[in-house]
C-alpha cells in the first residue's frame, strides 16, 4: 500500500477517530478552527467555593446499542466508563413551560400544567408517538423527514417544541434546528 498525505477538516470526535485509524497506514494532517480540539466537546474550568471543577460542556453520555465504535474506542484507549441515570426536563423561557419526565408530580411541577388542554395534547402526542415508533421500527420508512412525519401525523407543535426536538437533541447531540430534516 502506498503512503499517502491526507488532510482532515475538523478535530471534533469524527476527525479524531479518522485520523487515528488511518494514521497507522497514512500521513494525517488535522485541520481545526477552533482553539482546541474535540468539536462540540470542550472541557471548562469552573470556579466555585470549594475550588476548581473541569465540566465537559458537551457529549457526556451514551450507551453501548447506539454508540458500538465510540465503545471499541474507549476499550482500545482503555477508558473505563460507568452507568449513570438518566432524566428529561424541559424548561422554555418564552412560553414559561417547566415539566420533568420522572413521575406524575415532576410532569406537573408547575400545577398550571394540570389546567392546560395544549399540555395534555403534548401527552397525548407523547403515548401516541412512542407507539407509533416501536411500530415503524418493524416498517422503517426513510423516504420522509421527521418533520414531514410528525406533519402527516397531526402532532401538535408542543410535543414538537417542547418534547421530541429538545430530547432528540439531547440524545443525539444535534443541533434542535437540524432534528426535523
Amino acid at each position: 500500500m502506498i503512503r499517502q498525505r491526507i488532510a482532515i477538516v475538523g478535530a471534533g470526535i469524527s476527525g479524531l477517530v479518522a485520523a487515528r485509524r488511518l494514521a497507522k497506514e497514512h500521513d494525517v494532517t488535522i485541520f481545526e478552527a477552533a482553539r482546541y480540539i474535540g468539536g462540540h466537546t470542550n472541557t471548562v474550568d469552573v470556579v466555585h467555593a470549594a475550588g476548581v471543577s473541569a465540566v465537559d460542556t458537551g457529549f457526556i453520555v451514551f450507551n453501548d446499542r447506539t454508540y458500538p465504535n465510540f465503545v471499541r474506542l474507549l476499550e482500545e484507549l482503555g477508558v473505563a466508563s460507568q452507568p449513570s441515570d438518566m432524566g428529561f426536563s424541559v424548561r422554555c423561557d418564552r412560553t414559561r413551560l417547566e415539566y420533568n419526565g420522572a413521575n406524575l408530580n415532576t410532569i406537573f411541577a408547575q400545577r398550571r400544567n394540570a389546567l392546560r388542554p395544549s399540555f395534555y395534547r403534548m401527552l397525548l402526542d407523547i403515548l401516541r408517538f412512542n407507539k407509533a415508533a416501536l411500530e415503524l421500527l418493524d416498517h422503517p420508512d426513510d423516504s420522509i423527514t421527521l418533520g414531514e412525519y410528525l406533519r402527516r401525523g397531526r402532532y401538535s407543535r408542543q410535543f414538537v417544541d417542547h418534547y421530541l426536538v429538545p430530547m432528540g437533541a439531547a440524545i443525539w447531540s444535534a443541533r434542535p434546528d437540524a432534528m426535523l430534516e
